[in-house]
């Protein structure tokens, strides 16, 4: 990293243009939040200079109506490069891979700025953007210096890997770039009969939110209706499939193998029936090597129905 943004007067919630209020409150958490102190802030330019970066206080340049200067999303050729050396921090506290991509990789309070900048993979891949950037932008001629707008490109797609559909050079191309939600036919090698999870609804990081509909083709639903409870493990892991086929989806790296080896913890509170829709949050708590560790909770509606941990390996 060579600079550190820190937001001190919560200029950032107006500077971030591409989003409605509603959507604003979901990705800027800031409920019962204090804003960060003088030591905190302190603490973390002392943390910059041990990434040998530099931290610039964030202003937002806005005009007399208080609208961002960048509050025009008309198509155009933006050629940032930001998250290649840079990242912000709200005046929460709360860490962005900048002001326009407001997916949180994690909190001050609870981490060291280290640990959250090195075990981000939503840096990683920004930072690797030549293997992971998605449809016709991975053919243009200035793909290696210019990958668009990510900001605008999520707030348009919900895909921060995806292609910028502002862009004047995929005008023509827009029937080639990936929006989210997701079939999951297209993420994960499982054919239709024993694939149980239906949708890639959104994805942060480490964690994807995955949607579920049971249907009466399906081989595991008893002959009561209900899901055979030996199934909420291979939900879990499909969700986790879903996470590592989307980072490969339409990058020339069509690798999805990996086995599901184990699980515990794994808790079924309620029963789930044909037809039923079940939201599976899943996230990755540890990776070692080809390993990792991930945990998830399945629910159908406000209902808890199942959670656990789950074992996986990856064979790439």
């Amino acid at each position: 990293m060579k600079y550190i943004e820190i937001d001190t007067k919560g200029e950032a919630y107006k500077f971030n243009c591409f989003f409605n209020a509603q959507i604003k409150r979901e990705l800027f958490p800031q409920n019962n939040r204090k804003k960060l102190s003088k030591d905190e802030i302190s603490n973390l330019i002392k943390q910059a200079e041990e990434l040998d970066a530099k931290v610039v206080f964030f202003s937002a340049k806005t005009d007399s109506n208080n609208t961002s200067s960048l509050s025009s999303l008309k198509p155009s050729v933006i050629n940032c490069l930001k998250h290649k050396d840079s990242c912000f921090i709200s005046q929460y506290g709360i860490v962005y891979p900048c002001v326009g991509l407001p997916l949180p990789l994690g909190d001050i309070r609870l981490e060291s700025l280290k640990k959250i900048v090195r075990d981000s993979e939503i840096i990683e891949n920004l930072q690797n953007h030549e293997l992971r950037i998605k449809g016709p932008c991975r053919e243009c001629d200035d793909f290696q210096n210019c990958f668009g707008c990510r900001g605008r490109t999520f707030a348009l797609t919900g895909d921060y890997l995806g292609s910028d559909p502002l862009c004047p050079k995929n005008q023509n191309h827009l029937d080639k770039i990936t929006y989210l939600p997701m079939d999951t036919k297209d993420l994960i090698p499982q054919k239709s009969a024993m694939r149980v999870v239906t949708s890639l609804l959104k994805v942060g990081e480490r964690r994807a939110l995955v949607e579920s509909t049971l249907s009466n083709k399906c081989p595991f639903i008893k002959k009561d209706g209900s899901l055979e409870e030996v199934v909420y493990m291979e939900i879990m892991a499909q969700s986790a499939a879903c996470m590592n086929g989307f980072e490969k989806y339409d990058t020339g790296d069509p690798d999805f193998s990996g086995f599901l080896i184990g699980g515990q913890k794994i808790n079924i509170y309620h029963k789930t029936y044909n037809g039923d829709k079940l939201l599976i949050d899943v996230h990755k708590s540890a990776k070692f090597g080809n390993f990792g560790i991930l945990t998830a909770t399945i629910k159908n509606e406000n209902d808890l129905i199942a959670e656990g941990e789950i074992k996986i390996y990856h064979t790439n």
